[in-house]
């Protein structure tokens, strides 16, 4: 058996010890046969009811209680009765599509669910033949088709993965919320003052405090300095002449402040990344590139204000600075409390990685309660199609989110593309996307579109067709009986001596 998410890979488990649980409670107390009792004592009530011509009641209810006893005990054979022995450790999480892709996924053993590995070690649960086939073929055929889909660049999931980063250190923090204001404020507000229009370029590029125009240009962050000690660089009398010398460090320039090895603060910032979506950045993208993407997000006002305490460098009353560059940062911060309900939206993003979540709550819970379902059913075999066509369409979602995937990563790629085409650089369309919360509304109808309407139009299809098909089954296994009911009532039509004659 595999699963394809890590809490699939115990829920699936948890669901089926669950079940034989359940299963042995119906057994115990004798439950499983009362369906049955009242079953025969429905064909006899018909057969009582049926005219005299019918022939002898006895003979006529005999078959149709002997076939409703044989479909009934080959259901619980195959559908009901545990026979199969599975554990944490025959249960193998399908990394195929990773692999296929060259994505590094943990193991369920060495993810956050390690501790659902040790509380699941050594159990046991028992699955019936038909269920367990039909986890082999809905996740053979599922697997199939998802390696037919070409691999994206999982921007979205980059995305989100770069976005629940905070900066988790409160020096650092506080040394972005300075930066912002001795250094970005001053140099956009002479960007402002001694330029009568930008470029599309220039515009883009100065968005944010670690601006490569900034940074690159004469007269801006090579000019400007901290106006505090700065104990990771020493005091210089040609630097900072200007400055006290107080015993706490010198005064580095902004751009010494900003990109000086290990000590400078964009090095310091990117700590705050993990290990494998730093990986997944540098496999996609070059240093500078990832570098950028990563940055505009972790300095940005917004993540700011999320690490802190609420305040950034776009709405707090700590300015240092004073006259445009003063009403500059509050305008931001008057435009960011004016966005703060639409940003605190669902986002698509969580929505993703809920969804799979979902999936394997929903497997479990059905997974569960199939004894009850079969037994108030009276063993029918129309429920256990429905069953079958509905534990098929909830693993075949998977191919349905991979393809959605892919057309988000194409349709994303198209979007940002065509902002290159303004005159843009290279990295600075993607990095827009990867910095902002917000998607544009066409991006998200299309987007809930091929999450959420895709598989609701599949389940829907799949239990229509599966209720007809049940219905079908129900007809053969009632009409299986008719041939030999028919010759017997034949054959007593045949003795009546007012036939014959």
């Amino acid at each position: 058996m595999t699963a394809n998410s890590f809490l699939e890979y115990f829920m699936v488990l948890f669901g089926w010890m669950l079940n034989n649980a359940l299963w042995q409670i119906l057994l115990s107390t004798g439950l499983f046969a009362l369906p049955l009792v009242f079953k025969i004592l429905g064909i006899w009530l018909k057969v009582r009811e049926e005219g005299a011509d019918e022939g002898n009641k006895g003979v006529l209810a005999l078959p149709r209680i002997e076939h409703a006893i044989y479909v009934s005990f080959c259901v619980m054979l195959f559908c009901c009765l545990p026979l199969l022995p599975v554990d944490i450790s025959t249960i193998k999480f399908d990394s195929s599509r990773a692999k296929q892709c060259g994505i590094s996924v943990p193991t369920p053993q060495n993810s956050g669910y390690k501790g659902l590995v040790n509380d699941f070690d050594g159990k046991t649960a028992e699955v019936p033949v038909w269920w367990y086939l039909l986890h082999m073929v809905s996740k053979g055929t599922t697997q199939a088709m998802i390696a037919s889909i070409p691999c994206g660049n999982q921007l979205r999931q980059l995305r989100f993965d770069v976005q629940n980063t905070k900066i988790r250190d409160p020096i650092v923090l506080q040394e972005v919320q300075d930066f912002a204001d001795q250094c970005y404020s001053r140099s956009y507000f002479k960007l402002k003052s001694t330029n009568s229009q930008l470029s599309d370029a220039t515009i883009n590029s100065v968005g944010w405090i670690g601006s490569s125009y900034f940074l690159n240009t004469s007269g801006y962050y090579d000019q400007y300095t901290s106006a505090e000690p700065r104990s990771q660089w020493p005091y210089d009398n040609t630097r900072d002449s200007g400055y006290p010398d107080v015993g706490r460090g010198g005064y580095p320039t902004c751009k010494q402040w900003w990109s000086d090895g290990t000590n400078g603060l964009k090095t310091r910032v990117l700590a705050n990344l993990n290990d494998t979506t730093k990986k997944e950045l540098q496999r996609e993208y070059s240093k500078d590139q990832w570098e950028e993407m990563a940055l505009r997000w972790l300095v940005s006002p917004r993540n700011v204000g999320l690490s802190g305490s609420g305040d950034t460098y776009a709405v707090s009353g700590n300015d240092s600075t004073s006259g445009f560059a003063g009403n500059i940062t509050r305008l931001a911060g008057t435009v960011g409390l004016g966005l703060k309900q639409a940003e605190a939206l669902p986002g698509f993003d969580a929505m993703k990685q809920a969804l799979p979540m979902i999936q394997a709550l929903l497997e479990m819970m059905i997974i569960v309660v199939i004894p009850v379902l079969i037994m108030f059913s009276a063993y029918d075999p129309k429920t256990i199609v429905t069953i079958s066509f509905a534990l098929f369409a909830l693993a075949f979602i998977t191919f349905w989110w991979e393809l959605a995937g892919w057309l988000d990563d194409r349709l994303i790629t198209i979007l940002y593309s065509s902002m290159q085409e303004q005159g843009l650089s290279a990295s600075e369309p993607i990095a827009d996307f990867m910095s902002s919360p917000r998607d544009g509304w066409i991006m998200n109808l299309v987007l809930g579109m091929m999450y959420v309407i895709f598989p609701m139009f599949w389940l829907s299809m799949l239990s229509w067709i599966g209720l007809k098909i049940g219905d079908m089954a129900q007809s053969l296994s009632k009409g299986a009986s008719m041939p030999q009911e028919a010759g017997q009532q034949g054959g007593g039509l045949a003795k009546d001596p007012l036939v014959s004659g």
